[in-house]
């Protein structure tokens, strides 16, 4: 049986079309940040902020769909790849009304192998020896509402993030393909702490978000260290990690692990 090499052009073209939209979605923030600047000093109390980076993660764990699990990594080929996050939010000192953070988070990678068994998916059989190009396209829309219960030295924050995820996950053969998508909007308790550092500007905190229901669940955590300048711009060093547990959504089980560390350019209000 003939192998066939994974489509090059189509790939380049899926890449370029992510870059073409975190740009689009930076430009985006910027100008809501640069729109909403002047209120943020009119206003006594109010801090908008926001930031985006590049995720450097590893893509580890295992897709299932009608068939025994599939490795991401040693069948079908994932490993290390940039991800885009962006992010936008509010504080305020108003009581009684929470504080307000959207974030954008852009889960996308192409991979190519031969692999050495035959797998099952989605009603698909892909035969040992032959080439499958899989591309893993998964997009996350967070709305975290918080209170600062502590907002001095050290800030402790408590909420809800509510998250949209939407994605797909193709596998293409010499002959075979086939496509899952993943909808799913979820609930999650939210939690994050920041502490002051001595050095001027300098601090250091961690976040985390977490849900399980029906035998699946998710969470993601990071920790970080960061720098504000007097100037309204920050630069912020962290790690961050989620776990994405799936038990027959949309006729898909996961078990999937991405992390990595990431440098944010940050603005402030």
């Amino acid at each position: 049986m003939d192998l066939v090499p994974p489509s090059t052009p189509a790939i380049l073209e899926q890449i370029q079309n992510n870059e073409d939209s975190f740009m689009k979605r930076a430009g985006l923030l910027l100008t809501a940040l640069l729109t909403t600047a002047p209120f943020a000093h009119a206003a006594p109390g109010l801090t908008i902020y926001g930031g985006g980076y590049t995720w450097d993660t590893e893509l580890e764990g295992h897709v299932a769909s009608g068939g025994s699990d599939i490795s991401m990594q040693d069948e079908l080929g994932f490993d290390e790849a940039d991800q885009n996050v962006l992010y936008l939010g509010v504080e305020h000192s108003v009581p009684l009304v929470p504080n307000v953070r959207l974030r954008y988070i852009d889960l996308s990678d192409s991979a190519s192998s031969i692999i050495s068994r035959n797998i099952e998916f989605n009603g698909q059989t892909f035969v040992a020896n032959t080439r499958v190009a899989t591309d893993f396209d998964l997009e996350m829309v967070d709305g975290t509402l918080y209170f600062s219960p502590l907002n001095n030295a050290i800030k402790v924050d408590l909420g809800l993030t509510v998250r949209r995820m939407d994605g797909d996950l193709q596998l293409d053969g010499p002959t075979e393909e086939t496509s899952l998508s993943i909808n799913e909007t979820v609930p999650m308790l939210h939690g994050g702490i920041r502490a002051k550092l001595p050095l001027s500007g300098l601090y250091m905190g961690g976040e985390v978000n977490a849900i399980a229901y029906d035998g699946s669940k998710m969470n993601d955590y990071n920790a970080r260290i960061g720098w504000r300048s007097d100037y309204l711009l920050g630069l912020e060093l962290g790690y961050s990690r989620m776990n994405i547990v799936l038990d027959d959504v949309n006729d898909l089980d996961t078990d999937l692990d991405i992390g990595g560390p990431y440098l944010a350019i940050s603005l402030s209000f």
